[in-house]
């Protein structure tokens, strides 16, 4: 099979700065471009890659303390698992074995087709261990928990299945304990939300921090990721993907702690604590590493040298002040022995990127009933996701109201924050109530950006994809923003020393309303960077055009195309390049129906697919009789359809498959596209198309 690089179908990309380390590090694009003229209009098998083997999720840490870290992995099958760690790598002298790892699975269900070598795996022993909640059938996961280590120290770890070591030698696979509690510590941690997509900007984003952080040989000590780690529903398949391989070499050394964000909420349940984003990490619940416990995983805290993180669900409980999350959220502040508060979740309370927190109920929630609650308890930073941009606010205090937000009064210091420009914020020392918040609106991870309008208590916004970096030292916080070229664009500061007296401001600075640009460039939709054609460009496919076939029966599998010609992709008339001339169409017709079938192994662990199209005037598309996509095309089908719109064809377009990873199907599966000139006369007409999957 010939190699395909992602800058060859979207050569915008060439230059992007992920790609190299892509094609070193991953090497997974694929594809069967220039074969075409030996494949026939059937099959072609697509084996479903797994780049991380011996493992099926690599090796990465979760939750640490002074004197605990756990490490989890994922393989295809049982092993036996053993850890094993030590304070020089050539000499990983300690074990961590069955009785301090829990294992889970995915075993299937009885009548669920599955590979035999699976079916033979649902023995009694293992039907009995926890589940995964919709891993691959035949996944196992476990999760050992490394304990009585000393704390502020660098261990080095392996992961052996017996006495076989499946991590190789490398002293990336390490982890460094917190330092011991109420020591303080200069710490650096990184931020970053919705980036979970798989495209050239998610990939970009991560490569810029690593690359910041190398330039000042100050790498971060763990990250905080606010939501939205795995579009489009947090499906297991999403996770691994989108997440899990394209932050596999920070995983494997920085804990990530994490919130959930809605995308994630649409397949995992906080009232249950079920669901692949719970499958995915660890937390404390039991005040493991201070804080209080919660007993849940929704919603926890934990210490790190003299900073309180708190991280709360904004997604699927109850915010009320009488609610669970909410009288707790009260007793951890109140318990708080530490000189910074963090409080970290996805829904923004003050927000006008590509939501509007004036509008809409889990934002205006969040700030109406968790607000008084965070500032009457001393917060200082306050990080969320969800909108699609980087909003940072100015010093601030008291903003709840439930109608539009106003900067008039809830200011205390309307500069910039910056120590080099207006000044560090100050605030006395320790932990003071109605001090100031700063909020910090990082939804730019990886997400296609936009912006509604100003959001008036903020005092920088920016467009651009990125994330933030915190340093706290002490007394003093530093946050930079960081964009996808690992160019710093904006820098806040925040001084707690002595006693500070606070005023609000009656007419605070503010920055001008927003003016939608008239010619705002249209963001284009890209396909993940790690993806494989399994359909390419220039292939046969079986075509009919001078009648419409009868139903639906022509997009499923095992219909019989008699009548049907086999030409190449693509298919039209008038000027510009075709394969299949269909001349004859003209005036005569102007509908054409092509189909073609292409065979899959492992569909459970398909992300997404992709239409790859150019197509003049419109279409309607199907996978294993099911519509996934349509453009141009009001209503109905074949025959019967309605307000055929007039396009002429520009750039290809990559459109991705409504719901896809429903339909698909492991074996023989039929991509069928159905084409529409909005008049019988037109002068062109075309139709050309590829499919890609992401898995």
């Amino acid at each position: 099979m010939v190699k395909r690089r992602v800058d060859e179908l979207a050569p915008g990309l060439k230059d992007a700065p992920m790609l190299s380390w892509l094609h070193s590090q991953r090497n997974r694009v694929v594809c069967c471009i220039g074969l075409s003229q030996v494949f026939s209009a059937s099959c072609l098998m697509i084996h479903a890659a797994n780049p991380t083997l011996p493992f099926s999720r690599s090796p990465y840490i979760q939750f640490g303390s002074p004197s605990l870290m756990h490490v989890v992995w994922r393989t295809e099958g049982p092993i036996d698992a053993v850890v094993r760690y030590g304070t020089d790598p050539g000499n990983l002298s300690d074990r961590a074995k069955s009785g301090s790892i829990t294992t889970r699975a995915s075993l299937g269900t009885n009548g669920q087709p599955m590979l035999a070598k699976w079916k033979e795996l649902r023995t009694t022993a293992n039907l009995a261990l926890p589940k995964l909640h919709s891993a691959p059938v035949g996944t196992f996961q476990y999760e050992a928990r490394i304990h009585d280590l000393k704390p502020e120290t660098t261990y080095y770890y392996a992961v052996y299945d017996g006495d076989k070591r499946l991590t190789p030698q490398d002293t990336s696979y390490r982890f460094t304990t917190h330092p011991p509690a109420g020591q303080v510590r200069r710490t650096r941690f990184w931020v970053l939300g919705d980036s979970g997509t798989g495209r050239e900007p998610q990939l970009a984003v991560h490569e810029a921090m690593i690359k910041f952080t190398a330039q000042e040989k100050h790498p971060i000590d763990f990250w905080l990721h606010v939501g939205d780690m795995a579009y489009g529903v947090g499906r297991d398949t999403e996770f691994q993907t989108r997440f899990f391989e394209t932050y596999e070499p920070t995983l494997r050394n920085k804990v990530c702690w994490p919130t959930m964000g809605n995308h994630e909420g649409a397949t995992s349940n906080g009232k249950t604590g079920v669901g692949p984003y719970y499958d995915a990490y660890v937390v404390p619940t039991r005040a493991e590493v201070g804080g209080l416990g919660s007993g849940t995983e929704a919603y926890y805290s934990f210490d790190y040298s003299n900073i309180r993180f708190i991280c709360l669900n904004s997604h699927d409980l109850d915010r009320k002040p009488d609610g669970p999350m909410a009288k707790w959220l009260k007793a951890d502040l109140e318990k708080a022995k530490t000189d910074w508060i963090v409080a970290f979740f996805h829904h923004p309370p003050y927000t006008k990127g590509s939501h509007d927190s004036d509008k809409e109920k889990d934002l205006i929630e969040m700030r109406r009933y968790i607000m008084p609650i965070l500032e009457a308890g001393g917060t200082d930073i306050v990080l969320t996701g969800h909108s699609h941009t980087y909003e940072r606010s100015m010093l601030m205090d008291g903003a709840y109201g439930t109608n539009a937000t106003v900067a008039e009064n809830v200011i205390l210091d309307d500069g910039d924050g910056d120590p080099a420009g207006d000044g560090a914020y100050r605030k006395s020392a320790g932990i003071h109530a109605h001090e100031g918040t700063v909020q910090v609106v990082t939804g730019n991870g990886g997400q296609v950006l936009s912006r509604v309008g100003t959001m008036p208590i903020m005092r920088k916004v920016l467009l651009q994809h990125g994330s933030v970096i915190f340093d706290v030292n002490g007394d003093t916080l530093v946050a930079r923003h960081v964009n996808r070229n690992a160019a710093e664009t904006d820098l806040f500061s925040i001084v707690k020393r002595g006693k500070v007296s606070q005023a609000k401001i009656a007419l605070p600075w503010q920055l001008p309303e927003y003016k939608k640009p008239a010619n705002e460039p249209k963001n284009p939709t890209m396909p993940a960077v790690d993806h494989k054609v399994v359909v390419p460009k220039g292939a046969r496919w079986d075509y009919i055009t001078g009648k419409h076939p009868r139903g639906l029966d022509w997009t499923r599998q095992g219909f019989a195309a008699e009548g049907w010609s086999s030409g190449e992709a693509g298919f039209g008339y008038g000027e510009g390049s075709y394969k299949t001339h269909l001349d004859g169409m003209r005036r005569n017709s102007s509908s054409l129906y092509i189909r073609r079938e292409f065979q899959i192994e492992q569909a459970d662990k398909i992300t997404e697919a992709v239409l790859q199209i150019s197509y003049e005037d419109a279409f309607i598309a199907y996978l294993n009789g099911r519509e996934v996509a349509r453009s141009g095309v009001g209503r109905s089908s074949g025959r019967n359809v309605q307000t055929v719109k007039e396009r002429e064809a520009h750039e290809e377009e990559f459109i991705v498959l409504k719901d896809a990873h429903k339909h698909l199907r492991d074996g023989v599966n039929v991509i069928a596209i159905e084409g529409h000139n909005a008049r019988s006369d037109d002068t062109e007409f075309l139709l050309d198309p590829a499919l890609l999957i992401e898995d």
